[in-house]
């Protein structure tokens, strides 16, 4: 049997529905409220982080800049009381101390050390100050100079990692341990090549089709002596009625590159003058190149007792140099060698 309800009682019945369905809401939209600020929160966080990191998603450092080497003007390095600088001097030489040519690979790997240089890590607190001093008395310091501005820092080893050098930015900064990722050595060794050891050692670097002449004369048998000239297109070795075109080709082609082993300075240069002294040349290479820069004519020593290299002067300059017998000696091939069979 069911109760009769009465309109007072319905009337009730339906506040309490509309109270609970109010409050139900105001804890819904209470809850929204909450979720929103944490994910704002949450965002921001993570935006502060982002901000904190470099692109790579690793902490920037404050005493550390990457260097953009896109429009290097000069880079300068001292140590060990010795100071040389690199420079540009076209769009493709680089000349070390304005005095000589550097090796493109060279430049090519310090660009990339600059460049590509990190931060592993901070050097630890009991370390810190140990590693500052040797820093700024054993390390190298090295001044950039680009386009846009100037910075500097100082290297050394970290005698712990061989990949990995000490750095600090400047005399007030903090020292850290860097490195460049995919790369073997540190900067510091870089830096700490002699000026020769920064030389472009190329010694002949003429293609087939620019080569105009190519002589050699023997001191002590001029008769395997030979000349071999550009007629036309093609080349012929003077007095010889037939040459295995082969072999010509393949000679003239060695001529793309050839280096030398060593440029001969201070007391090295003086002792082996000394003893080369009491010798005349016993070879005179001479090469002419359509580009002029590229011909050059050398006079080759007979080696020395107890040394493994060949001497050679550079007639258009005077520098004395090493040659490497294992790749130079099939240069120094007698004339019936090109004889047709």
């Amino acid at each position: 049997m069911e109760l009769p309800v009465t309109s007072g009682a319905k009337r009730n019945t339906e506040h309490h529905i509309k109270q609970n369905k109010n409050e139900m809401l105001k804890g819904i939209t209470n809850r929204v409220k909450i979720l929103f600020l944490i994910t704002v929160l949450t965002g921001f966080v993570a935006l502060w982080t982002q901000l904190d990191k470099n692109s790579a998603g690793k902490p920037v450092y404050e005493d550390f800049r990457a260097i953009d080497t896109t429009d290097l003007v000069k880079v300068s390095f001292r140590s060990k009381g010795l100071e040389h600088y690199v420079a540009p001097k076209t769009s493709t030489k680089w000349y070390i101390d304005s005095k000589y040519e550097v090796r493109n690979d060279i430049i090519a790997l310090m660009k990339v050390g600059l460049a590509r240089m990190e931060i592993k890590m901070p050097v630890s607190d009991e370390q810190r100050k140990l590693v500052k001093e040797k820093l700024l008395k054993e390390g190298v310091h090295v001044h950039v100079q680009t386009e846009a501005g100037n910075s500097e820092f100082w290297v050394l080893t970290n005698d712990n990692d061989k990949n990995s050098s000490y750095y600090l930015s400047n005399a007030e900064a903090e020292p850290y341990i860097v490195y460049v990722p995919g790369f073997t050595g540190d900067l510091t060794d870089l830096f700490r090549l002699p000026a020769d050891d920064w030389r472009n050692k190329a010694l002949f670097r003429s293609v087939p089709g620019s080569l105009e002449e190519v002589k050699v004369t023997y001191a002590s048998s001029p008769k395997d002596g030979f000349d071999i000239k550009r007629v036309m297109h093609s080349y012929e070795v003077i007095d010889m009625p037939k040459a295995d075109s082969t072999k010509l080709f393949t000679y003239l082609s060695l001529f793309q590159r050839v280096n030398v082993d060593n440029y001969l300075v201070d007391k090295q240069k003086d002792s082996v003058e000394y003893l080369l002294k009491s010798q005349k040349p016993e070879v005179f290479l001479q090469v002419v190149d359509r580009d002029n820069s590229r011909s050059r004519t050398i006079q080759i020593y007979k080696a020395l007792p107890g040394t493994k290299l060949l001497y050679a002067r550079i007639v258009e300059n005077g520098e004395l140099v090493s040659l490497n017998p294992e790749s130079f000696f099939r240069i120094l091939v007698r004339k019936q060698w090109f004889m047709d069979k």
